[in-house]
């Protein structure tokens, strides 16, 4: 039993060192090919943390059906461009986001969920980017499996305004589930 109690000890340890040497900026070059990549260190880390978690919050509140308040989340004069439709400004976004869910009937039914994945954040001052690939999952019962709806990726550039960051442009682009885009839609990467 000590010999089991030493080995836990002794991993927790050693992981904790591994962590304090991840995080304390050992590891100072991009190993990605872009070269638009920024190393996360010491001085960015928080910051790409509060970005991701800024992302996720507004996908959180878009899922609960919160669409009054997604405009918060992004500069007076910011440019939203969904599929190649173009909102700029509060008011612009406020009603591209309160005018999807127009149609006579709903679009689904059950709970949907929206999942990032692969997220690249390159922060750099005040400014920074993030790219994430997001997926649309529909939850239509307790009973049956989830099934995916949508899936497409992100492109934002951001802005950190009083110590809080905003969205000042952001791309979103469809890789499936565009039915309703399809007159504006454009193939189009940032990666």
């Amino acid at each position: 039993m000590l010999t089991n109690r030493f080995y836990v000890k002794s991993m927790m340890v050693l992981i904790s060192l591994f962590l304090i040497a991840s995080l304390s900026g050992c590891a100072t070059t991009s190993t990605s090919a872009n070269a638009e990549d920024k190393a996360v260190t010491q001085a960015t880390l928080l910051d790409r943390i509060l970005i991701e978690d800024m992302i996720v919050k507004y996908y959180v509140d878009m899922s609960a059906g919160k669409s009054h308040d997604l405009a918060l989340y992004y500069t007076e004069d910011a440019v939203l461009d969904v599929n190649g439709v173009i909102a700029k400004g509060h008011e612009e976004i406020e009603k591209m986001y309160s005018g999807l869910g127009d149609s006579e009937e709903p679009a689904f039914s059950g709970k949907m969920h929206m999942l990032l994945n692969n997220a690249i954040i390159n922060v750099d001052g005040n400014k920074a980017t993030a790219w994430v690939i997001w997926t649309g999952v529909i939850n239509e019962d307790i009973k049956g499996p989830p099934r995916f709806l949508e899936q497409g990726r992100e492109y934002d550039e951001l802005v950190k305004i009083k110590g809080r960051w905003y969205l000042e442009k952001r791309y979103i682009t469809a890789d499936s589930g565009a039915e309703g885009w399809m007159e504006t839609y454009k193939p189009r990467t940032f990666r």
